[in-house]
């Protein structure tokens, strides 16, 4: 179940403080097991995703965990098969590796479609329509017979990871306290990162043994099954928090309208806009997005997609290794990598939250977050930003999965480098740009996005 909560006397200054944070006044205020203000504050509806019990929570978050997953995991899964695919396809393997650029690509824009819909039109219908694309792209690629069919096909497949990665920090939002992020946005992440590291061992033995095809179609495979426990076990997030719906409100919506009722806006009185979908955009202005976006976007790109894209090329020439070796390479050494990174992210910041808060009157400021490693990273930008701009958090999200899509240039870019200056040369210069782009983050002085202040 939720964390208990006592409804306790507290100051007007207290309620002024989270009515601020949480973008709804209330009363009673309602607190924490510490003792402090929790944020956002729940309404008085048992359909309020903040309300549900336990297990529900924890199938949505194990679910969108899911989902992000197969996004990098369908991206990848061909990756230590690239020799085999550029043989079948009659192409070199750089040239092969641009397929797998199609799907990051297609990948890393559609969010800019998916998420305002997903604002608009709830969170289950627009991900389980972008779940059936996922699948549809896999067996199209599985069955193509042309280095054309191919890309057009990876890129479908990545149109629709690119909508299922689009939704999972939002409806860790929508579900859990601020006190409660880091923890389940850890969770959350860890099943991003390691989704490409997963499909680098499956794809690595399964394209040895059947061939290159049979990669694509186990990621179809794959995705299937989340999306039938979807159909049962995916209810809608999306809630509003606005003071004058919430009084206004009578009726508490099921389990099994959660699931079934579709009606179109699920906010009241909220119509698609041409602006929802420069929404993302405009949280750029803000220092505390542009920073942890930029720095993402290179982690991502010379930490996860350098690897995959190209050590398949270069164990083949220097190694002689198969595909399964290749994934064995890949897979195994990337996932314990980023399993311990971890345990010292989630967790720990939720705890540091909750010390720093206890000092300030109840005043839980993301500041408080610090990053190191990719994992550690991940973990703390995504919790940092959310907390920060919670009613933002889709939008926000849209640009990590852009950073992830940016990360196409780099089959472009770093073998025809490393072959220019060698790889330790071209390796050392990536590592360069990563870290000078580690700065420093500011928030305060920025404001306040003015845009979904109903949620």
């Amino acid at each position: 179940m939720q964390d208990k909560h006592d409804s306790l006397s507290v100051t007007n200054s207290e309620k002024n403080i989270v009515a601020e944070q949480s973008g709804v006044p209330t009363s009673p205020l309602q607190l924490d097991r510490h003792g402090l203000p929790l944020m956002p504050q729940p309404s008085r509806f048992n359909d309020d995703p903040l309300n549900w019990p336990s297990w529900m929570k924890w199938a949505v978050l194990i679910q969108v965990g899911l989902f992000a997953f197969l996004g990098p995991f369908n991206s990848a899964v061909v990756n230590p098969s690239l020799v085999l695919l550029a043989a079948g396809l009659e192409v070199d393997s750089t040239t092969a590796s641009y397929t797998t650029t199609c799907a990051i690509i297609a990948g890393g824009l559609t969010p800019f479609i998916f998420t305002p819909l997903t604002n608009i039109y709830g969170r289950r219908p627009v991900t389980l329509f972008a779940i059936l694309l996922t699948i549809a792209g896999g067996i199209g690629s599985g069955a193509s017979t042309s280095y054309a069919g191919v890309a057009v096909t990876r890129a479908l497949c990545g149109a629709g990871f690119g909508g299922m990665m689009s939704v999972g920090t939002s409806c860790v939002n929508d579900m859990f306290f601020l006190h409660q992020r880091g923890e389940k946005t850890g969770i959350y992440v860890i099943f991003v990162t390691n989704g490409a590291h997963v499909a680098a061992l499956i794809g690595g033995f399964l394209g040895a043994a059947k061939g290159w095809k049979w990669d694509f179609y186990i990621g179809a495979i794959i995705t299937s099954v989340p999306f039938v426990i979807a159909l049962f076990l995916f209810p809608e997030t999306l809630f509003s928090r606005d003071e004058e719906f919430l009084t206004s409100r009578t009726h508490e919506r099921s389990y099994t309208e959660m699931l079934w009722n579709f009606k179109g806006n699920m906010i009241p009185d909220r119509q698609l806009r041409l602006s929802h979908f420069t929404h993302s955009f405009t949280m750029l202005k803000y220092p505390s997005v542009t920073f942890p976006f930029i720095y993402y976007t290179l982690a991502w790109t010379f930490i996860n997609i350098l690897p995959a894209v190209t050590l398949a090329t270069i164990y083949h020439k220097f190694y002689h290794m198969d595909a399964g070796a290749i994934g064995a390479c890949l897979g195994i050494s990337l996932t314990i990598g980023s399993v311990l990174g971890e345990l010292c992210a989630g967790r720990l910041s939720d705890y540091i939250m909750y010390r720093m808060a206890a000092r300030h009157d109840g005043v839980r400021k993301p500041e408080s977050v610090g990053v190191f490693g990719l994992q550690i990273g991940s973990t703390c930008l995504y919790a940092y930003i959310s907390d920060c701009y919670k009613p933002q958090t889709p939008e926000t999200g849209v640009l990590f999965n852009l950073g992830r899509g940016l990360s196409f240039f780099i089959p472009f870019a770093a073998t025809p480098l490393a072959n220019k200056i060698s790889y330790l040369w071209a390796w050392f210069t990536f590592a360069a740009i990563l870290f000078v782009t580690y700065i420093p983050r500011w928030r305060i002085a920025a404001g306040k996005p003015t845009f979904h202040r109903y949620m």
